[in-house]
């Protein structure tokens, strides 16, 4: 998935970074919650941020992570209603942070801008489409898959880290610690990954799109 940054020229780099202020985030830290009524928008410039959202029965469900050159927050920025989700930092963080009247002024002036966001935008809701599919495969489809995205997401050819920690993943994948466990064990086994502290180092993307199916 193409991230916001990476699809602006070095003009519109310019003109974000003199519009916006870059702040940084400590560790742990929530930089907006859900349900609150903030309309901030943010470009993360370096670190990682764990969207979640808290379900029907009260856990919480983690959506996604961001990392450098993703826009966070555009939804209600440009909607005006509550937050959808909560956005906690992993790690340090540094952020380029725009009102919501400056973001929509330099979308109007900057058709470049807009279109980006747009590809953005739909890119995230393929992804949530493909998400829905996945949670009725099993728990070793889903973590794969889960895995593929991400190496995607992050440019990764077919070897590179992700840095996630397993509670992270399993709830995007949508399956129990216990079983997440099981599952990378197996993926071990056969050579496609290994796992540190809050990482995962993926030898063989290739391989796995073979648990997939």
């Amino acid at each position: 998935m193409d991230r916001f940054w990476g699809l602006l020229t070095p003009s519109e780099h310019q003109v974000l970074g003199e519009t916006g202020v870059e702040r940084d985030y400590p560790p742990g830290s929530v930089i907006c919650q859900e349900g609150e009524v903030t309309r901030h928008v943010l470009v993360v410039r370096r670190g990682l941020l764990r969207v979640t959202a808290t379900t029907a029965n009260g856990s919480e469900k983690v959506l996604a992570v961001r990392g450098a050159g993703d826009i966070v927050g555009e939804r209600a920025a440009i909607d005006g209603r509550p937050r959808s989700a909560t956005v906690r930092a992993l790690g340090a963080v540094r952020a380029l942070v725009l009102s919501a009247g400056s973001f929509a002024a330099l979308c109007q002036r900057y058709p470049r801008i807009s279109w980006s966001l747009l590809i953005v935008v739909i890119a995230r809701q393929r992804d949530t489409d493909r998400q829905r599919v996945q949670i009725s495969g099993t728990a070793t489809q889903r973590v794969a898959a889960v895995l593929i995205d991400m190496a995607l997401q992050r440019g990764i050819a077919d070897q590179g880290v992700i840095a996630m920690s397993q509670e992270d993943l399993a709830g995007i994948a949508g399956t129990s610690r216990e079983s997440l466990v099981r599952v990378l064990r197996t993926l071990r086994e056969e050579g496609i990954i290994s796992t540190g502290r809050r990482k995962i180092d993926i030898h063989r993307v290739g391989r796995l799109y073979d648990f997939t199916n």
